[in-house]
């Protein structure tokens, strides 16, 4: 008897109902090894691996810090585990489960065992296929006709935001300016514009 059958029957005897997800992440954690830097609050080890995978594909270090410098990878974590309802948390972890089933579908491994030009290639595929994100004020969708955005989309959305709100981009690489411009206490007022004359 191998690994996965005793596990399989180990679970029915015992009267466990394991879903699909469940065994197929019990599965993958027994064959892949997780180094990870930090503790997730949300994510199992093995989907923060992912999502660090993902979010330095997405945005790699170059001459400026990667995603998992930043700490995007935790920021993603938080976010998930912290502010989204338990039913858009359940949907999160199932499409980050298909999402590594569509890899290993395509590449016959998952997106952990990928090689950097194939994560590359799966990612830019997802985004090509993905349909255009609706443009949105304030959380108001101004375009409520457009399909809502993939889980590709949205994990790379909140990968740009967490991305581009930490402290070391905001203050050393888009040039942070907490008061723009030259302070000039004394300006006289007429003549700058029609309605103040």
């Amino acid at each position: 008897m191998d690994r996965r059958e005793y596990i399989k029957n180990t679970a029915l005897a015992l009267g466990l109902g394991i879903s699909g997800t469940s065994l197929s992440s019990i599965f993958m954690s027994c064959s892949k090894e997780v180094n990870l830097t930090w503790k997730p609050l949300f994510l199992s080890p093995l989907q923060a691996s992912l999502i660090e995978e993902i979010t330095e594909t997405i945005l790699p270090k170059t001459k400026t810090p990667g995603a998992k410098e930043l700490g995007v990878p935790q920021f993603i974590d938080k976010v998930v585990g912290k502010t989204m309802k338990k039913d858009n948390q359940k949907a999160f972890v199932e499409n980050l489960d298909n999402f590594d089933k569509s890899c290993q579908q395509q590449y016959a491994k998952g997106f952990l065992e990928l090689d950097a030009s194939q994560k590359n290639e799966f990612l830019l595929a997802l985004d090509k296929a993905s349909p255009p994100s609706a443009m949105s004020v304030w959380g108001i969708n101004l375009e409520p006709n457009l399909p809502n955005a993939t889980f590709y989309k949205q994990l790379k959305a909140l990968t740009l935001t967490g991305y581009y709100t930490s402290k070391e981009v905001g203050e050393h690489i888009l040039g942070y300016d907490p008061v723009p411009g030259e302070f000039i206490p004394c300006v006289p007022v007429k003549g700058m514009n029609s309605w103040n004359e």
